[in-house]
């Protein structure tokens, strides 16, 4: 039976928040754009993300089930292992939780990233990563109504290899998350009476989590989700 993946606004606002304004960040990062693809984008909402900073542009969310959602997204049926765009054509491209779900195909998956892409575009991946035992162990036993059959969170470092041989140079990487990943969705699940005792603590370790990751680098290797910003040749 599956679990419903319920969070618990304050939680998720606090621990997500960071991640969120990475998107502003990148679309602020290009001069124009005139194209910003959203691979698997479903409804399209982290195209429109990616599109704040360019009200003008055109958002198109690539999706092999297409999802109606954001009025301003092109919704095109495809893949993220063959899009179907013209080569050199998009200026913004991004993969939010998408790499993992083709995780013996990433060189192909990032060929066609940097194929689509123009010279000087931006490359924004967000993304589970396999080194966080809670994290690997939730998605390893726990069926939710969430994640699909065939998902593998990668090491860090199979993605970079993947983005660099798909001739990306990668220009800022963030982690997040040691023990807090799961404190949204554990609330939730905890009885009425529990949950604001629970909110605290998940506060406490999400900052937490923050603090000890900028203070201690190489405490990296295990965090739960990373964001990795790179730019084609």
């Amino acid at each position: 039976m599956d679990v419903r993946w319920n969070v618990d606004p304050e939680i998720q606002k606090e621990a997500w928040g960071r991640i969120r304004t990475i998107t502003g960040e990148v679309s602020a990062m290009a001069k124009s754009a005139n194209l910003i693809v959203d691979l698997g984008g479903g409804s399209g909402w982290f195209g429109m993300h990616l599109a704040q900073a360019h009200k003008d542009s055109a958002v198109v969310s690539i999706d092999t089930v297409p999802r109606l959602g954001e009025k301003k997204v092109q919704h095109i049926k495809g893949s993220a292992l063959d899009v179907p765009l013209e080569s050199g054509t998009a200026d913004i491209v991004g993969a939010n939780a998408i790499l993992h779900h083709v995780p013996d195909q990433l060189n192909k998956c990032m060929s066609e990233v940097s194929r689509i892409l123009k010279p000087g575009g931006l490359f924004l991946a967000q993304e589970p990563l396999a080194g966080n035992p809670p994290a690997r162990w939730t998605r390893g036993w726990v069926h939710t109504s969430a994640h699909e059959e065939g998902e593998r969170p990668l090491p860090y470092e199979a993605m970079e290899k993947a983005i660099l041989a798909g001739g990306l140079k990668i220009e800022k990487v963030e982690f997040f998350f040691l023990t807090s990943y799961l404190m949204p969705h554990i609330v939730p699940l905890a009885p009425a009476g529990m949950r604001g005792i629970l909110r605290k603590k998940g506060l406490f370790l999400v900052r937490l989590d923050r603090a000890m990751l900028e203070k201690m680098p190489g405490l990296a290797r295990w965090a739960a989700y990373v964001s990795i910003v790179a730019r084609k040749h």
